[in-house]
């Protein structure tokens, strides 16, 4: 996956803690440059986008706690080196999966500044629009996120 970052200042600590160090749960990325200017690219292989993965399915409970619980854990992780959520591109096309164990892996752009409670809230709504309407423990789940 190829990220422009375009007019961020991705030239940072973020960048330099991500090229140094293997975070689980955290997308790794190369900084190429380029005439026209930077890109980010990031290593997804065996990995599917959350939003390719729920196309034309339904999600039951035990997943919606597996997604978010990995959310969370890398948010737990990403502490560690003192790297900000706001930085994490948190919608459902960025948001990357294993296929069978749903383990989650964030795009954490460096000098990407968002509102992370703000587009952790939009996720949860989109995990209640591919939530199961026919099984109660999963709209019970999803309505009480």
């Amino acid at each position: 996956m190829i990220i422009d970052p375009e007019e961020l200042v991705w030239e940072g600590y973020e960048s330099r803690m991500l090229s140094a160090n293997s975070i689980e749960g955290l997308l790794h990325f190369q900084i190429r440059q380029q005439e026209e200017g930077v890109q980010l690219l990031y290593e997804i292989t065996s990995r599917q986008p959350l939003s390719r993965l729920l196309e034309g399915r339904k999600i039951q409970a035990k997943e919606i706690h597996s997604l978010v619980s990995g959310v969370l854990k890398v948010l737990e992780r990403m502490e560690g080196y003192l790297l900000g959520e706001n930085h994490i591109l948190l919608e459902p096309e960025y948001l990357y999966v294993e296929p069978e164990s749903l383990q989650v892996w964030l795009c954490l752009v460096p000098g990407l500044e968002q509102d992370f409670p703000e587009k952790f809230g939009k996720f949860l709504e989109y995990l209640l629009e591919c939530v199961d309407h026919g099984d109660k423990e999963s709209v019970i789940l999803a309505y009480g996120l």
